[in-house]
């Protein structure tokens, strides 16, 4: 019973990642900067349920997982502080969220 909950979580996660994906990448979308920050904290929660739900002594695999919570955050951040490093803040939150899901499911 308790596995088919996690499934069905799993299921319901990847589902919003993708949608949330279809919206950073839409063009005429208008709010921008909510959808960032959006992408920013599943990147963030993602990243953390990888990292907690890893035992202590696998350390190269959290250290990996707090890499794709850095990798949103740095995304975030290279939005904010200008215009220029747009696709280069939507490509790091992408792969936040695909990293830290990929290492969820394996």
């Amino acid at each position: 019973m308790a596995l088919g909950v996690l499934f069905i979580v799993f299921i319901v996660l990847t589902v919003i990642a993708v949608f949330i994906q279809i919206l950073l990448y839409k063009n005429g979308n208008e709010a921008k900067n909510g959808i960032f920050i959006l992408n920013m904290l599943l990147g963030v929660v993602l990243s953390y349920m990888a990292f907690s739900a890893l035992p202590m002594n696998f350390t190269g695999q959290r250290t990996l997982a707090i890499v794709w919570g850095v990798s949103a955050v740095a995304g975030m951040v290279l939005k904010l502080t200008g215009g220029k490093f747009i696709m280069l803040s939507k490509i790091l939150l992408t792969v936040s969220i695909v990293g830290s899901l990929v290492q969820l499911f394996s």
